[in-house]
């Protein structure tokens, strides 16, 4: 085995990422051969002195924190969705660990009512998008987790650079963000796509196993990137090969 693969302590960090794609029904002079109706990808460009990734274009999403599998979360998804999953169906069934990546967080100070994985990753996901975009995929606690229409972003909050600035310095405020809003993160809207391995540079290198979720919104929803990770947003982008390929590489 390759002496970089050898399990050791790991250097990998987990990450989450929301290919985010809203529905359209008008025509793009850009693209005429493109059908009237469909879907376009939200990408953000990252600011130029990011030490990952600079001036890049991405889909929205970051680091995992343990905020995002904390147990307080199950009094917010309480009493309408039940863990562990909240209705999100059975797990998928775990691939063969790759050699050095992290196994799954522990939970904190030993709270065996911390979320599960797949959970915690949509929600860091949710997190991120809202940090860095200000899109804010949440619904209502009391709706129903199997909703048969395109989900919607909810209107961004009053004094949204405030609660952007709480939660970025501290995770855990985002929970505090959806019970001010009597929210939960649209777990359900988010589904599984894939995942992504940072690839071998060079030693030292910054390294992530990022889970991708592909989540359909019925209209794009406002942006307001962040100035400080996230400098702008791009025009959605026509669902197509050429952008499709793009997650790959992102």
């Amino acid at each position: 085995m390759n002496g970089s693969l050898r399990p050791r302590a790991s250097s990998w960090r987990r990450a989450a990422t929301v290919v985010l794609a809203a529905g359209w029904a008008r025509a793009s002079p850009a693209a005429p051969s493109l059908p009237p109706e469909g879907f376009r990808l939200l990408l953000l460009q990252r600011s130029g002195r990011q030490g990952f990734l600079p001036s890049a274009h991405v889909f929205p999403g970051g680091l995992e924190s343990s905020a995002d599998s904390s147990a307080d979360w199950l009094r917010l998804f309480a009493p309408h969705h039940r863990p562990p999953r909240f209705g999100l169906g059975p797990a998928r069934s775990r691939p063969a660990s790759f050699p050095g990546l992290p196994d799954a967080p522990a939970a904190a100070d030993g709270d065996a009512a911390a979320l599960p994985d797949d959970v915690a990753s949509r929600i860091c996901a949710i997190r991120e998008t809202f940090e860095e975009a200000g899109v804010l995929l949440l619904r209502p606690r009391a709706a129903l987790s199997a909703a048969p229409e395109l989900g919607r972003a909810l209107a961004p909050p009053p004094g949204l650079d405030a609660w952007r600035d709480r939660v970025r310095r501290d995770p855990r405020h985002f929970l505090s963000l959806c019970a001010h809003l009597d929210c939960t993160p649209d777990i359900w809207a988010l589904h599984d796509w894939g995942g992504w391995l940072t690839p071998f540079t060079r030693p030292g290198g910054r390294r992530y196993d990022t889970a991708f979720f592909l989540c359909c919104l019925s209209e794009p929803p406002p942006v307001y990137p962040d100035l400080t990770e996230v400098v702008s947003c791009q025009e959605p982008q026509p669902l197509s090969s050429t952008v499709v390929i793009s997650i790959r590489g992102n």
